[in-house]
């Protein structure tokens, strides 16, 4: 038996981050969770494994991880810049030096 604070309905916000805390359903049968967690362990469903072969099936799952993103994290307000904190540069060492040098050789 499912308790009633189990029941209670949740927001969006709630929901979204309850499940992705709980990774498994919270009951054993599906007729007995509540209506907001089988939406959002199905969203999560979609975002998680979409099948190429399957025509839309990654637009689809592109589309629930744009949800979940603009939901769980926020937006940015529209005509506000977004946050910079400065430039950084990284330095990656060159990995095709000795290999065009042998190459040239052989």
């Amino acid at each position: 038996m499912v308790t009633a604070k189990k029941m209670r309905s949740k927001g969006v916000n709630e929901a979204l981050t309850w499940v992705s805390e709980h990774p498994l359903p919270s009951v054993t049968d599906p007729i007995d969770a509540p209506a907001w967690e089988l939406i959002t362990r199905n969203l999560f469903h979609i975002a998680n494994s979409p099948d190429p072969r399957v025509r839309g099936s990654m637009a689809r799952a592109t589309r629930a991880q744009k949800i979940i993103l603009d939901r769980m994290v926020g937006r940015r307000r529209p005509g506000s810049h977004p946050i910079m904190t400065g430039s950084e540069s990284i330095t990656f060492v060159d990995l095709t030096v000795g290999v065009l040098e042998r190459g040239e050789d052989e």
